[in-house]
Parts: structure tokens; C-alpha cells; sequence
């Protein structure tokens, strides 16, 4: 069974790389559009919480699921956009303020390409990943610069 999910995490990092060219996230001009969040305009907060994971104790959302953020992202802006972002699924809040709950000293929004909003921990942008099925799943660990964010808004690189 273990073997059943890192072939499938491994197809969707291939499909991921492919897809979204090399080191590049942008749709760019003559690519698809970029993708509409899965999460729309939320009238309470984003559930964000920490969670255990072969990793250790992560970020996870309402459902649990691990909370990544991307290496190119590292100046606090999302370069995960069009295809790369139905994989990778941005975090999205409502708005420019952050939501209710949520500790600023932790958290804040960032302004996507797209003109929506993306809940960040640290300096990173928050993604969920396709491949998670369920609580702790870290599937995406490692794939296409991606790596589950610890409590303190770091990375956090098994």
C-alpha cells in the first residue's frame, strides 16, 4: 500500500514538472490561465492547526492535511499559478486582512496574480497538495521545491 502511494506521489511530481516547465510556476502568456482558488471567499477564518506527520508536528487545514510552502516562493510572493496550482492548491482567504484567529505574529495574506488572497505562515505561502488522501499524508514532502511548513512558519525539510 506504502508502495501504491510514493508511485502515485511520484507520477503527480512528474506531471507537476512537466506540466509547469522547468523551475517555472507562471502560466506565462501564451499558457492556460491561471487557475480559480479551490477555497473562495470565506466568511470564517481558514481552520489552520498543527498536526503530526512522519515530519514531525506540521501545519494542516480544517481537514488535517499538511500545509506546504515552495522554495521559489521564498520572497513571500505565490509563483505557483495555472496548472501548477491544480496540483498544488493555494490556501485562499477573502481578503487582504487577515482572518480572524489567526496569530499575526504567525500569519498573514499575500495578494496572488490572479488578484485573490493566500493565507502565508512565516514568509511562506501556503499550498495543499493533491496527492494527500488524509491526516499526516506527506506526500508532496520534497516534490518540485515544495516542503511541509512547520508551526514556526519554517519549512521543514525531512
Amino acid at each position: 500500500m506504502r508502495l501504491n502511494h510514493l508511485v502515485a506521489a511520484a507520477a503527480l511530481g512528474a506531471i507537476v514538472l512537466a506540466a509547469c516547465g522547468s523551475g517555472s510556476y507562471s502560466s506565462g502568456s501564451a499558457g492556460p490561465k491561471p487557475a480559480t482558488p479551490v477555497a473562495t471567499a470565506m466568511s470564517e477564518p481558514p481552520a489552520v492547526r498543527s498536526g503530526m506527520s512522519s515530519l514531525g508536528a506540521v501545519l494542516v487545514d480544517a481537514k488535517g492535511l499538511t500545509l506546504y510552502g515552495l522554495t521559489s516562493d521564498s520572497s513571500g510572493t505565490p509563483t505557483c499559478v495555472g496548472v501548477c496550482a491544480n496540483v498544488w492548491p493555494p490556501v485562499s482567504v477573502g481578503g487582504a486582512s487577515l482572518p480572524a484567529g489567526l496569530d499575526a505574529k504567525l500569519f498573514s495574506v499575500v495578494s496572488r496574480p490572479d488578484g485573490s488572497h493566500q493565507l502565508k505562515a512565516g514568509k511562506w505561502p501556503l499550498y495543499t497538495f493533491s496527492g494527500d488522501a488524509k491526516p499526516g499524508d506527506v506526500n508532496g514532502e520534497g516534490t518540485a521545491g515544495f516542503f511541509a511548513v512547520g508551526t514556526n512558519g519554517k519549512l521543514v525539510k525531512g
